[in-house]
Protein backbone atom coordinates (compact mmCIF):
# COMPACT_ATOMS: atom_id res chain seq x y z
CA UNK A 1 0.00 0.00 0.00
CA UNK A 2 1.40 3.11 -1.17
CA UNK A 3 1.85 6.09 1.72
CA UNK A 4 1.69 8.95 -0.77
CA UNK A 5 -0.15 12.08 0.68
CA UNK A 6 -3.07 13.37 -0.86
CA UNK A 7 -3.23 17.36 -1.05
CA UNK A 8 -4.29 18.88 2.67
CA UNK A 9 -3.22 15.23 3.93
CA UNK A 10 -0.01 16.05 5.45
CA UNK A 11 1.14 15.90 9.01
CA UNK A 12 1.44 19.52 10.14
CA UNK A 13 4.10 21.27 11.70
CA UNK A 14 4.22 24.45 13.67
CA UNK A 15 8.18 25.18 13.61
CA UNK A 16 8.68 28.91 12.36
CA UNK A 17 12.36 28.30 10.33
CA UNK A 18 13.37 32.28 10.17
CA UNK A 19 13.45 32.73 13.66
CA UNK A 20 16.98 34.21 14.89
CA UNK A 21 17.67 30.93 16.91
CA UNK A 22 16.38 29.06 14.22
CA UNK A 23 18.45 30.28 11.85
CA UNK A 24 21.41 29.99 13.66
CA UNK A 25 20.98 26.15 14.26
CA UNK A 26 18.21 24.63 12.30
CA UNK A 27 19.25 21.48 12.64
CA UNK A 28 17.38 19.72 15.48
CA UNK A 29 14.50 21.91 13.23
CA UNK A 30 15.10 20.02 10.27
CA UNK A 31 15.28 16.20 12.11
CA UNK A 32 11.56 17.22 13.14
CA UNK A 33 10.35 17.98 10.12
CA UNK A 34 12.11 14.87 8.29
CA UNK A 35 10.71 12.52 11.19
CA UNK A 36 7.09 13.66 10.42
CA UNK A 37 7.33 12.45 6.93
CA UNK A 38 8.28 12.93 2.93
CA UNK A 39 6.58 15.91 2.90
CA UNK A 40 5.12 18.23 5.65
CA UNK A 41 2.71 21.69 6.06
CA UNK A 42 4.17 24.50 7.38
CA UNK A 43 1.99 26.29 8.79
CA UNK A 44 4.03 29.20 9.84
CA UNK A 45 5.29 29.42 6.59
CA UNK A 46 1.29 28.59 5.26
CA UNK A 47 2.94 25.47 2.22
CA UNK A 48 4.36 22.00 2.28
CA UNK A 49 7.97 21.21 2.73
CA UNK A 50 10.17 18.41 1.48
CA UNK A 51 13.06 17.42 4.05
CA UNK A 52 14.34 14.06 3.09
CA UNK A 53 17.49 13.49 1.47
CA UNK A 54 15.65 11.34 -1.92
CA UNK A 55 12.68 13.33 -2.23
CA UNK A 56 14.79 16.56 -1.80
CA UNK A 57 16.74 14.85 -4.83
CA UNK A 58 13.70 13.84 -7.14
CA UNK A 59 12.54 17.40 -6.57
CA UNK A 60 15.61 18.75 -7.62
CA UNK A 61 15.81 16.65 -10.94
CA UNK A 62 12.31 17.44 -12.12
CA UNK A 63 12.38 20.72 -12.66
CA UNK A 64 9.94 20.56 -15.89
CA UNK A 65 7.63 19.95 -13.31
CA UNK A 66 8.28 21.58 -10.10
CA UNK A 67 9.98 24.95 -11.77
CA UNK A 68 11.49 27.86 -10.46
CA UNK A 69 10.24 30.91 -13.27
CA UNK A 70 7.19 31.52 -10.92
CA UNK A 71 10.60 32.75 -7.96
CA UNK A 72 12.08 30.33 -5.68
CA UNK A 73 11.49 32.67 -3.05
CA UNK A 74 8.56 32.59 -0.22
CA UNK A 75 6.71 36.04 -0.66
CA UNK A 76 5.93 37.85 -3.72
CA UNK A 77 7.92 40.62 -3.77
CA UNK A 78 10.98 38.37 -3.87
CA UNK A 79 9.23 36.21 -6.52
CA UNK A 80 8.60 38.80 -9.02
CA UNK A 81 11.02 41.67 -8.17
CA UNK A 82 12.44 41.46 -11.71
CA UNK A 83 10.54 41.44 -15.01
CA UNK A 84 12.75 39.59 -17.05
CA UNK A 85 13.94 35.72 -15.16
CA UNK A 86 17.46 35.42 -14.30
CA UNK A 87 19.87 31.76 -14.53
CA UNK A 88 18.29 30.75 -11.38
CA UNK A 89 14.60 31.73 -11.82
CA UNK A 90 13.92 30.78 -15.14
CA UNK A 91 13.10 27.30 -17.08
CA UNK A 92 13.83 25.66 -20.10
CA UNK A 93 15.47 26.76 -23.18
CA UNK A 94 15.95 30.08 -21.49
CA UNK A 95 17.64 28.74 -18.43
CA UNK A 96 19.71 26.71 -20.75
CA UNK A 97 20.72 29.92 -22.55
CA UNK A 98 21.60 31.87 -19.67
CA UNK A 99 23.43 28.86 -17.85
CA UNK A 100 25.42 28.10 -21.01
CA UNK A 101 26.74 31.59 -20.77
CA UNK A 102 28.02 31.71 -17.67
CA UNK A 103 29.39 28.21 -17.46
CA UNK A 104 31.58 28.82 -20.20
CA UNK A 105 34.51 30.64 -18.23
CA UNK A 106 33.20 29.02 -14.70
CA UNK A 107 34.38 25.72 -16.10
CA UNK A 108 36.86 23.31 -14.57
CA UNK A 109 39.23 23.88 -17.28
CA UNK A 110 38.81 27.66 -18.11
CA UNK A 111 39.34 27.68 -14.00
CA UNK A 112 42.30 25.78 -13.93
CA UNK A 113 43.77 28.69 -15.96
CA UNK A 114 43.55 31.12 -12.73
CA UNK A 115 44.93 28.61 -10.32
CA UNK A 116 48.32 29.81 -10.13
CA UNK A 117 46.72 33.41 -9.59
CA UNK A 118 44.29 32.34 -7.18
CA UNK A 119 46.96 30.23 -5.39
CA UNK A 120 49.41 33.17 -4.79
CA UNK A 121 46.62 35.54 -3.53
CA UNK A 122 45.34 32.75 -1.07
CA UNK A 123 48.65 31.92 -0.11
CA UNK A 124 50.17 35.17 0.53
CA UNK A 125 47.13 35.75 3.22
CA UNK A 126 47.73 32.64 5.11
CA UNK A 127 51.44 33.44 5.81
CA UNK A 128 50.40 36.67 6.75
CA UNK A 129 47.83 35.25 9.24
CA UNK A 130 50.23 32.63 10.95
CA UNK A 131 51.31 32.92 13.93
CA UNK A 132 49.43 36.28 14.59
CA UNK A 133 47.26 36.59 18.08
CA UNK A 134 43.61 36.08 17.37
CA UNK A 135 42.17 37.22 13.85
CA UNK A 136 38.67 37.03 12.44
CA UNK A 137 38.70 34.35 10.16
CA UNK A 138 35.79 35.24 7.79
CA UNK A 139 36.96 38.86 6.70
CA UNK A 140 40.67 37.93 6.80
CA UNK A 141 40.23 34.33 4.86
CA UNK A 142 36.68 33.33 3.99
CA UNK A 143 36.14 36.62 2.60
CA UNK A 144 39.85 37.04 0.46
CA UNK A 145 39.07 35.40 -2.70
CA UNK A 146 36.04 35.53 -3.41
CA UNK A 147 36.26 39.20 -3.45
CA UNK A 148 39.69 39.16 -5.07
CA UNK A 149 38.13 37.12 -7.93
CA UNK A 150 35.33 40.15 -8.48
CA UNK A 151 37.81 42.39 -8.88
CA UNK A 152 40.19 40.16 -10.87
CA UNK A 153 37.86 37.82 -12.88
CA UNK A 154 34.42 39.26 -13.04
CA UNK A 155 36.37 42.42 -14.30
CA UNK A 156 34.05 44.99 -11.68
CA UNK A 157 36.12 47.70 -10.12
CA UNK A 158 36.98 47.51 -6.15
CA UNK A 159 34.95 50.25 -5.32
CA UNK A 160 32.15 48.38 -5.63
CA UNK A 161 33.32 45.62 -3.96
CA UNK A 162 31.83 46.16 -0.42
CA UNK A 163 28.28 47.14 -1.71
CA UNK A 164 28.67 43.66 -3.23
CA UNK A 165 28.51 41.89 -0.54
CA UNK A 166 25.26 43.59 0.80
CA UNK A 167 23.73 43.09 -2.05
CA UNK A 168 24.31 39.62 -2.45
CA UNK A 169 23.32 39.18 1.33
CA UNK A 170 19.97 41.13 1.01
CA UNK A 171 19.23 39.23 -2.20
CA UNK A 172 19.15 35.95 -0.34
CA UNK A 173 17.61 37.29 3.16
CA UNK A 174 14.82 39.11 1.04
CA UNK A 175 13.47 35.44 0.21
CA UNK A 176 12.08 34.93 4.02
CA UNK A 177 8.15 34.56 4.15
CA UNK A 178 7.16 38.79 4.79
CA UNK A 179 4.37 39.87 7.20
CA UNK A 180 1.03 40.24 5.33
CA UNK A 181 0.95 44.15 6.17
CA UNK A 182 3.63 46.34 4.47
CA UNK A 183 3.50 48.25 8.01
CA UNK A 184 4.81 45.11 9.61
CA UNK A 185 8.16 45.06 7.55
CA UNK A 186 10.73 45.26 10.07
CA UNK A 187 13.55 47.76 9.48
CA UNK A 188 15.95 45.12 8.40
CA UNK A 189 13.64 43.66 5.49
CA UNK A 190 13.05 47.40 4.26
CA UNK A 191 16.16 47.75 4.24
CA UNK A 192 17.17 44.91 2.01
CA UNK A 193 14.68 45.71 -0.37
CA UNK A 194 16.00 49.52 -0.92
CA UNK A 195 19.49 47.43 -1.13
CA UNK A 196 17.92 45.39 -3.87
CA UNK A 197 16.61 48.66 -5.99
CA UNK A 198 20.06 49.87 -5.87
CA UNK A 199 21.64 46.44 -6.80
CA UNK A 200 19.10 46.84 -9.74
CA UNK A 201 20.39 50.13 -10.53
CA UNK A 202 23.95 49.30 -10.89
CA UNK A 203 23.78 46.50 -12.55
CA UNK A 204 21.59 48.57 -15.63
CA UNK A 205 24.30 51.30 -15.18
CA UNK A 206 27.46 49.35 -15.93
CA UNK A 207 28.76 50.65 -18.80
CA UNK A 208 30.65 47.77 -20.99
CA UNK A 209 33.60 50.30 -22.30
CA UNK A 210 34.57 50.49 -18.44
CA UNK A 211 34.78 46.90 -18.26
CA UNK A 212 38.15 44.76 -17.59
CA UNK A 213 39.32 43.39 -21.27
CA UNK A 214 39.76 39.86 -21.05
CA UNK A 215 37.58 39.88 -17.79
CA UNK A 216 34.39 37.79 -18.03
CA UNK A 217 31.66 40.63 -17.82
CA UNK A 218 33.63 41.98 -20.53
CA UNK A 219 33.02 39.07 -22.83
CA UNK A 220 29.27 38.57 -22.31
CA UNK A 221 29.30 42.75 -23.71
CA UNK A 222 31.30 41.35 -26.47
CA UNK A 223 28.14 38.57 -27.03
CA UNK A 224 25.58 41.43 -27.24
CA UNK A 225 27.69 43.34 -29.90
CA UNK A 226 28.11 39.46 -31.87
CA UNK A 227 24.16 39.07 -31.67
CA UNK A 228 24.32 36.21 -29.03
CA UNK A 229 23.09 38.02 -26.32
CA UNK A 230 20.51 40.66 -25.29
CA UNK A 231 21.87 43.45 -23.70
CA UNK A 232 19.45 42.78 -20.53
CA UNK A 233 20.28 39.18 -20.59
CA UNK A 234 24.34 40.28 -20.45
CA UNK A 235 23.04 42.68 -17.66
CA UNK A 236 21.58 39.88 -16.03
CA UNK A 237 24.11 37.29 -16.72
CA UNK A 238 26.54 39.78 -15.00
CA UNK A 239 24.24 39.83 -11.79
CA UNK A 240 24.85 35.74 -11.45
CA UNK A 241 28.32 36.11 -11.76
CA UNK A 242 28.39 37.95 -8.91
CA UNK A 243 25.51 37.59 -6.18
CA UNK A 244 25.98 33.90 -5.89
CA UNK A 245 29.77 33.71 -5.89
CA UNK A 246 30.15 35.95 -3.13
CA UNK A 247 27.68 35.05 0.47
CA UNK A 248 27.11 31.12 -0.67
CA UNK A 249 31.20 30.90 -0.94
CA UNK A 250 32.35 32.56 1.72
CA UNK A 251 29.88 31.00 4.15
CA UNK A 252 31.23 27.73 2.72
CA UNK A 253 34.94 28.49 3.31
CA UNK A 254 33.73 29.72 7.08
CA UNK A 255 31.92 26.79 7.64
CA UNK A 256 35.06 25.04 6.20
CA UNK A 257 37.21 26.59 9.07
CA UNK A 258 35.19 26.41 11.95
CA UNK A 259 34.97 22.63 11.41
CA UNK A 260 38.83 22.05 10.73
CA UNK A 261 39.13 23.86 14.25
CA UNK A 262 36.31 21.67 16.01
CA UNK A 263 37.26 18.42 14.47
CA UNK A 264 40.71 18.46 15.00
CA UNK A 265 41.39 14.71 14.61
CA UNK A 266 39.64 15.21 10.93
CA UNK A 267 42.72 18.25 10.10
CA UNK A 268 45.32 15.98 11.27
CA UNK A 269 43.99 12.89 9.06
CA UNK A 270 43.46 16.08 5.63
CA UNK A 271 47.80 16.54 7.20
CA UNK A 272 48.77 13.07 7.10
CA UNK A 273 47.00 12.49 4.02
CA UNK A 274 46.50 15.39 1.46
CA UNK A 275 44.56 13.46 -1.49
CA UNK A 276 41.74 13.35 1.30
CA UNK A 277 41.24 17.16 0.31
CA UNK A 278 38.89 17.14 -2.55
CA UNK A 279 36.61 14.81 -0.20
CA UNK A 280 37.03 17.00 3.01
CA UNK A 281 36.09 20.25 0.99
CA UNK A 282 32.49 18.25 -0.64
CA UNK A 283 32.08 16.88 3.41
CA UNK A 284 31.95 20.45 4.76
CA UNK A 285 29.51 21.56 2.40
CA UNK A 286 27.01 18.42 3.26
CA UNK A 287 27.50 19.13 6.88
CA UNK A 288 26.95 22.67 7.00
CA UNK A 289 25.21 22.99 3.80
CA UNK A 290 24.96 27.14 3.11
CA UNK A 291 21.55 26.97 0.89
CA UNK A 292 18.68 26.52 3.53
CA UNK A 293 16.16 26.20 1.25
CA UNK A 294 14.43 27.69 -2.27
CA UNK A 295 11.05 27.10 -3.29
CA UNK A 296 9.50 25.83 -6.44
CA UNK A 297 6.09 26.03 -7.99
CA UNK A 298 4.35 22.83 -9.40
CA UNK A 299 3.50 23.64 -12.64
CA UNK A 300 1.24 19.71 -13.37
CA UNK A 301 0.80 18.08 -10.41
CA UNK A 302 4.04 16.51 -8.61
CA UNK A 303 4.28 12.75 -7.33
CA UNK A 304 7.48 11.07 -6.60
CA UNK A 305 8.01 8.25 -4.04
CA UNK A 306 6.02 9.53 -0.89
CA UNK A 307 5.36 13.34 -1.87
CA UNK A 308 2.17 14.48 -3.79
CA UNK A 309 1.79 17.82 -4.78
CA UNK A 310 -1.00 19.45 -6.78
CA UNK A 311 -0.73 21.40 -9.62
CA UNK A 312 -0.46 25.35 -8.43
CA UNK A 313 1.44 24.15 -5.21
CA UNK A 314 4.49 26.18 -3.88
CA UNK A 315 7.00 23.64 -1.96
CA UNK A 316 9.92 24.64 0.13
CA UNK A 317 12.66 22.39 -1.24
CA UNK A 318 15.63 21.86 2.18
CA UNK A 319 18.88 21.66 0.63
CA UNK A 320 20.07 21.94 4.25
CA UNK A 321 18.00 19.44 5.71
CA UNK A 322 18.45 17.03 3.60
CA UNK A 323 22.18 16.78 3.65
CA UNK A 324 22.02 15.64 7.31
CA UNK A 325 19.33 13.06 6.92
CA UNK A 326 20.05 10.32 8.53
CA UNK A 327 18.01 7.62 5.62
CA UNK A 328 21.15 8.93 3.54
CA UNK A 329 24.06 9.83 5.98
CA UNK A 330 25.47 7.97 9.03
CA UNK A 331 25.68 10.53 11.87
CA UNK A 332 25.45 13.27 9.58
CA UNK A 333 26.27 16.01 12.55
CA UNK A 334 29.85 14.48 12.37
CA UNK A 335 32.26 15.80 10.08
CA UNK A 336 34.26 12.78 8.22
CA UNK A 337 36.82 13.81 5.88
CA UNK A 338 36.72 9.85 4.42
CA UNK A 339 33.28 10.18 3.88
CA UNK A 340 32.77 11.26 0.18
CA UNK A 341 29.25 11.94 0.09
CA UNK A 342 29.75 12.67 -3.95
CA UNK A 343 25.83 12.90 -4.31
CA UNK A 344 25.19 15.21 -1.23
CA UNK A 345 22.98 18.56 -2.27
CA UNK A 346 24.95 21.66 -1.10
CA UNK A 347 25.04 22.64 -4.32
CA UNK A 348 21.86 21.24 -5.64
CA UNK A 349 21.52 18.57 -8.48
CA UNK A 350 19.71 18.10 -11.75
CA UNK A 351 19.45 21.33 -14.36
CA UNK A 352 19.68 24.10 -11.94
CA UNK A 353 22.77 22.69 -10.19
CA UNK A 354 24.99 25.24 -9.01
CA UNK A 355 26.81 26.81 -12.23
CA UNK A 356 29.55 28.41 -9.87
CA UNK A 357 30.04 25.23 -8.01
CA UNK A 358 33.75 24.42 -9.78
CA UNK A 359 35.02 28.46 -8.85
CA UNK A 360 33.62 27.18 -4.88
CA UNK A 361 35.42 23.80 -4.84
CA UNK A 362 38.88 25.82 -6.62
CA UNK A 363 38.77 28.19 -3.82
CA UNK A 364 37.89 25.96 -1.03
CA UNK A 365 41.09 23.54 -2.28
CA UNK A 366 43.06 26.72 -2.85
CA UNK A 367 42.56 27.72 1.00
CA UNK A 368 42.85 24.14 2.04
CA UNK A 369 46.23 23.67 0.15
CA UNK A 370 47.16 27.00 1.78
CA UNK A 371 46.57 25.85 5.27
CA UNK A 372 48.38 22.86 4.59
CA UNK A 373 51.42 24.39 3.43
CA UNK A 374 51.45 26.23 6.40
CA UNK A 375 49.72 25.51 9.15
CA UNK A 376 50.15 22.61 11.88
CA UNK A 377 47.21 23.53 14.40
CA UNK A 378 43.79 25.75 14.21
CA UNK A 379 41.88 27.16 16.86
CA UNK A 380 38.71 29.17 16.95
CA UNK A 381 36.76 30.40 19.05
CA UNK A 382 33.12 30.54 19.69
CA UNK A 383 31.72 31.35 16.40
CA UNK A 384 28.59 34.34 15.71
CA UNK A 385 26.32 32.30 13.08
CA UNK A 386 24.27 34.47 10.84
CA UNK A 387 20.55 34.90 10.79
CA UNK A 388 20.45 35.51 6.79
CA UNK A 389 17.39 34.05 5.59
CA UNK A 390 18.83 32.11 2.88
CA UNK A 391 22.07 31.00 3.69
CA UNK A 392 23.58 29.30 7.22
CA UNK A 393 26.90 30.14 8.02
CA UNK A 394 29.24 32.19 9.98
CA UNK A 395 29.63 35.81 10.26
CA UNK A 396 32.72 35.97 12.72
CA UNK A 397 34.97 33.60 13.57
CA UNK A 398 37.82 34.59 15.85
CA UNK A 399 40.92 32.16 15.42
CA UNK A 400 44.80 31.75 15.83
CA UNK A 401 46.67 29.31 12.96
CA UNK A 402 49.70 27.84 14.40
Amino acid sequence: MSDQKSHGDYPVCDIDLFTPDALRNPFPHYQTIRDLGPVVHLSRLGMPAIGRFLDVQAALRAADILISGEGIGFNEIANHQTPERGVLTSDGERHQKLRGVLARPLGPGALEERRALLKSLIDAQVKSLVGRETFEGVASLAQHLPLKAVTLLVGLDEKSRAKMLNWASAFFNSLRPLPEKAEDLTLELRADLELLKDLRAFFSSVDPAGLAPGSWSAELFDAVGAGRLTDSEARGALRAFVLPSLDTTIYAKANLLFNLARFPDEWRRLREDRSLTPIAIVESVRHSAVVRAFSRYAAEDYSAGGVFLPKGTRVMVMFGSANRDERRYEKPELFDVSRNPRDQLGWGTGPHMCVGMHLAKLEMELLLEALLDHVETIEADEPTFGINAGLYGIDRLPMRLH
